[in-house]
């Protein structure tokens, strides 16, 4: 029987194994990122990278029930357009039968023109391109994107408690290759305004521009203080100064400087968001 490229059981250790046994004078086999991918089909056999499929298929489909219990509306929105869908991240431009086309950056703007449609409430899951020039984790050429306008609050505390409830195996298999600690969160999602981030930031001696956007290491900051006062690495940044929002976003009803917007912070990582309606009001 020939000899595999590469034994999934190699393929499953740890960093952490594999240099806890160098420190003993062992020498294990270790599989560099080049070789899983060139034989991903054995690579994907591994417990990690099945729990980590086995999660991402938990996460989208307690999405997609959770929102149609709210009575929200799944729609599907073109992915190959004739321009520019968002103004704030790179674009993918190609040839599309002589005529210049690029893929889209976001459904922002189809999910506006649903909701004027009496759509009401509408989610999307589906792909995002954005032609990100860099090679952190903070940033991602391809990825699915869950969005949603409306009780994204709700929505994540539901998504974490099914996935620690209904994911334990997949979680365990994941963090024996991977460790990583467990996500601290509330069951009422903690919401800071912008201006109140801007405090504690303040307060911790970080020079931040009160009315422009949080630099990358500002964020990181945040996400450190953040738990440190309330115990959670999930939580909502909101009324964001409304000249660093994308044109489409609606101001505040009491303070046009401020506009209508948030974003979701997991531990050090953004996801932006913003409200359509000029009744919502948060409860603070």
């Amino acid at each position: 029987m020939p000899a595999l490229p590469i034994n999934v059981e190699d393929a499953a250790r740890s960093d952490v194994e594999i240099e806890k046994a160098l420190q003993n004078g062992e020498q294990l086999v270790w599989v560099n990122q080049d070789t899983r991918l060139n034989y991903r089909v054995l690579d994907m056999r591994t417990p990690a990278n099945q729990g980590i499929f086995r999660i991402q298929c938990q996460v989208g489909n307690v999405f997609r029930q959770f929102l149609l219990s709210e009575d929200f509306v799944e729609i599907h929105t073109p992915k190959l357009i004739a321009g520019s869908s968002e103004g704030g991240a790179s674009v993918f431009t190609l040839d599309y039968l002589g005529k210049p086309a690029c893929l889209a950056q976001s459904p922002q703007l189809h999910k506006q023109m649903a909701i004027c449609g009496d759509f009401g409430r509408v989610f999307e899951i589906g792909a995002v391109f954005r032609e990100e020039d860099s090679f952190t984790h903070r940033q991602l050429c391809e990825y699915t994107g869950l969005d949603v306008m409306d009780v994204v609050d709700r929505l994540f505390v539901a998504m974490f408690d099914s996935l620690n409830n209904n994911c334990a195996k997949e979680l365990e298999a994941v963090g024996r290759q991977y460790p990583f600690e467990p996500l601290k969160y509330l069951q009422q999602t903690l919401r800071l305004t912008f201006e109140e981030g801007i405090q504690m930031l303040k307060d911790a001696g970080v020079e931040v521009d009160p009315l422009g956007d949080l630099n990358t290491e500002a964020e990181r900051k945040l996400g450190q203080l953040v738990p440190e006062k309330y115990d959670t690495e999930f939580y909502i940044l909101h009324r964001y100064p409304l000249a660093v929002r994308p044109f489409y976003t609606m101001p505040c009803y009491d303070n046009p400087t401020y506009s209508n917007s948030f974003d979701v912070f997991i531990r050090e990582v953004r996801g932006k968001g913003r409200h359509p309606s000029p009744n919502i009001r948060y409860n603070h």
